[in-house]
């Protein structure tokens, strides 16, 4: 059976339970199970009224007939028409639902348009009715053409788009869509209006994507959410002003309430927050505390509380918290409190005294939860409460290996970003293993960081630390990479994770060339080459004209003609390279691929250029600047545009000048001028606002190799785009048509003409480039052409 798990992705992107609910179902599905799954996404911005109108019109419009069955558990998702249509809900669109009363919206004295009351007449004579569908959205579009943005009508939240969310849920869960309906927790099948009166909802309750858990020591108390109202953590630092015991809260997660929180705690040395956590720091945190705390106000399931009780640790929870209460047994696996400072503080000294006795919780726990597995959750929902009998076996997924000198997740830098993305799609038929370097004063790490993608990253040893830096300080450079051939036998965990990971794996790929002596060392298996740059080329631009310098070039260009001629493959990021390659160290040609830079389409929000205004004035921005970005890591064809941009700035003081990314760490303390501002590196969030801002991207690249993935982020989120020959390399972009291509010293009168240009024209160009990025260089598509060329060549 052929299995379509429809979800929406976020707008921002963000990873939550929501995900990892359906990364566990894709895997255990295709890995457990004789059927194939495949997880399919539509970006869903839910940010204002008309967004979540055309979020859920993208799902009422997608075809998924040629799966068997299509899985949902979540809105907009379950707007998709199938005859085989299974509904797994975790929670509909509360703050129109359950929480609608609590966010302060008040209709009382709003007075709807003619057009907004045939809407809603239409809604109440067609409820449940999927054939009205097509004249309900061209009565919306004509409703949009026709009433302002801004008025009261179309606020959000507020009752009609909440009127209309509901009458669009009861066309995609009626009884005649769904044929079965199940529930993460009873606490989501019992809320009033999610299920339809009299249908039957099966409670499934699903694990957590963790692994490894253990009990360890009982050392402090601990609680991991985001850092929001919601998680009310609030509650629990109050608490812990009362706690008469000597014990630490340790909180870990960020979010928007943490300034604030930790403002709360004051100097209370017994709250200490962490912040960010990897998998494998979570599982040791829930592993040596003695409980865990989890306080939500009315939780649709809470993995923390499955994941405190695989940990064998009494969870303490509140009366009201929903989800968690299916598991919490006074006395038993935890304590459940009225939301109360003081009854939590009296609970929390309670277990301090008793420690024993919250052991043996810890262990009631983890025996209450131990049957709930990806295996039984997936028997359940497909009804099958044992695994079928397979007439032939289930082909194994091959392994592979990635040896890289540098982290990747998560991405910030444009070879973590490759990596990252490419890896994850290809994991789709592998099982991949990313074992990479760090620096020393860094965490080592195991952890999934995405479905079948595991990153493995080991630290320098510090000897290793000390050698690179003594031959940095004589090239004035970061050499990492460069000196890697000769420095990694310094570090012998990497060696060892190298050799354990390799020793099971198909295949091996040397992510640049640079840890190919360490692949020799450890393995005999075939090696694919991933060629991110023509290495020789680009570090004769970047390393001094001096003894040091010409000795680390010779040992580049060794180890990279090694690499091309003892790969079986190689991966380059566009035929330019491959020329290169062949003309440098005459590569067969015929063993390279063409994989090139790509971006995750669907996590980059496309913001129009009038959008873009109302944007800054919605922020107190001044909707008549101009800002030009610049993005990039610290790399040396980057360093070299900032250079550039620094005299293009000084043509153009009108113009603002805004450059992101590690590239800025390199200029702290040089002189600019004064319209040039840096943000350093920044989060996903703050990336996508500035994103949404800029009315110009730059590309000032003059010498490099490879394709430059700012480019399509660039394109994917509709900046209009300068760039010279260089940046657009390999892209096959239509200079005028897609973006904007002139000399460097040609940049600021380009700037300046773009900022007088017609609005129209400038439209015309993103709309295009948009299109061509999703069409040519979106990650899934990339690794799904990559798949087939190895598949074509009887590889897989």
């Amino acid at each position: 059976m052929k299995i379509a798990i429809i979800a929406p992705s976020s707008v921002p992107f963000t990873i939550g339970g929501a995900e990892n609910l359906w990364w566990g179902l894709l895997t255990s599905i295709n890995q457990d199970t004789p059927h194939q799954a495949e997880l399919i996404k539509l970006p869903s911005p839910e940010r204002n009224f008309w967004e979540i109108v055309e979020s859920y019109q993208h799902f009422c419009q997608l075809d998924l007939t040629y799966f068997d069955l299509v899985l949902s558990t979540k809105y907009p998702a379950w707007m998709v028409n199938h005859p085989n249509h299974l509904c797994y809900m975790q929670h509909r669109l509360r703050g129109l639902y359950d929480t609608y009363s609590l966010g302060g919206c008040t209709d009382l004295n709003v007075q709807y348009p003619q057009e907004v009351i045939a809407i809603q007449q239409f809604m109440s004579v067609n409820q449940g009715r999927r054939s009205s569908l097509n004249d309900f959205f061209l009565k919306l579009a004509a409703l949009r053409a026709k009433v302002d943005s801004t008025s009261e009508s179309l606020t959000f939240p507020g009752l009609l788009i909440r009127e209309i969310v509901h009458f669009l849920d009861g066309v995609g869960l009626a009884k005649t869509a769904i044929k079965k309906y199940t529930a993460i927790s009873y606490t989501v099948a019992n809320r009033n209006t999610y299920f339809p009166v009299g249908s039957s909802v099966e409670v499934i309750y699903h694990p957590s994507n963790l692994r490894d858990f253990r009990r360890g020591s009982s050392d402090y108390l601990f609680t991991v959410c985001r850092l929001d109202n919601a998680k009310r953590v609030a509650l629990l630092i109050q608490a812990m002003h009362s706690v008469k015991t000597n014990i630490e809260l340790r909180i870990a997660g960020t979010g928007p309430a943490a300034e604030s929180l930790q403002k709360m705690a004051g100097d209370n040395q017994k709250i200490v927050f962490l912040g960010f956590v990897n998998d494998q720091q979570l599982t040791e945190l829930y592993a040596d505390a003695l409980a865990v705390l989890y306080v939500p106000y009315n939780e649709d399931y809470g993995l923390v509380t499955i994941e405190a009780m695989m940990s064998a640790k009494p969870l303490l929870t509140t009366t009201d918290a929903g989800g968690p209460n299916e598991f919490v047994r006074n006395g038993e696996t935890g304590y459940s409190v009225p939301p109360d400072p003081e009854a939590i503080a009296q609970r929390i000294d309670y277990l301090c005294e008793h420690v024993q006795e919250a052991r043996q919780m810890g262990l009631n726990g983890r025996k209450l939860v131990q049957d709930i597995t990806w295996e039984n959750t997936v028997a359940k929902l497909l009804g099958e409460t044992k695994p079928p009998i397979v007439s032939t076996p289930v082909k194994k997924r091959k392994r592979i290996t990635v040896a890289l000198t540098f982290p990747v997740f998560p991405p910030r830098g444009g070879g973590q970003v490759r990596a990252f993305h490419l890896y994850r799609h290809l994991a789709r038929w592998f099982d991949i293993e990313l074992v990479c370097f760090t620096n020393a004063n860094d965490a080592p790490l195991r952890a999934e960081i995405a479905p079948g993608l595991t990153e493995i990253r080991i630290p320098k040893s510090a000897q290793h630390q000390r050698e690179e830096l003594a031959i940095e300080q004589q090239v004035g450079v970061p050499i990492t990479d460069i000196v890697m051939p000769q420095l990694y036998p310094l570090t012998p965990a990497y060696v060892e994770a190298l050799r354990a990971s390799t020793a099971t794996s198909d295949f091996i790929v040397a992510c640049h060339p640079y840890l190919l002596p360490a692949i020799q060392a450890v393995s005999n298996q075939p090696i694919w080459y991933e060629a991110q740059d023509v290495e020789v080329a680009l570090k004769q631009r970047v390393l001094p004209d001096n003894p040091t310098g010409h000795k680390l070039l010779d040992a580049t260009r060794q180890v990279e003609q090694e690499c091309c001629q003892v790969s079986t493959l190689i991966w380059v990021c566009c035929q330019e390279d491959a020329q290169r390659l062949n003309q440098i160290y005459g590569v067969d040609s015929s063993k390279i691929l063409e994989v090139p830079n790509g971006v995750d389409i669907e996590t980059v929000n496309y913001v129009s250029l009038e959008d873009r205004h109302s944007w800054k004035s919605k922020l107190g921005l001044n909707a008549s600047s101009f800002t030009a970005l610049f993005m990039g890591s610290w790399h040396s064809p980057n360093l070299a545009a900032v250079g550039s941009i620094f005299q293009i700035a000084e043509q153009l003081p009108q113009v603002n000048f805004l450059i992101i990314g590690s590239v800025g760490l390199a200029f702290k303390h040089e002189k600019r001028p004064a319209n040039v501002g840096f943000m350093d590196v920044v989060d996903d969030e703050t990336k996508a606002v500035i994103l949404g801002l800029a009315d110009v991207a730059l590309n000032p690249v003059t010498f490099g190799s490879g394709t430059n993935l700012k480019m399509l982020e660039y394109f994917a989120s509709g900046i209009p785009v300068i760039s010279t020959p260089i940046g657009v390399r390999g892209l096959g972009v239509e200079a005028g048509g897609h973006c904007i291509v002139v000399d460097i010293e040609d940049f600021a009168e380009a700037i300046a003409e773009l900022k007088a240009e017609d609005l129209t024209n400038k439209e015309i160009r993103v709309k295009k480039a948009r299109q061509y990025v999703q069409e040519k260089f979106d990650w899934q598509a990339i690794s799904q052409r990559l798949f087939n060329r190895l598949t074509q060549m009887n590889l897989v």
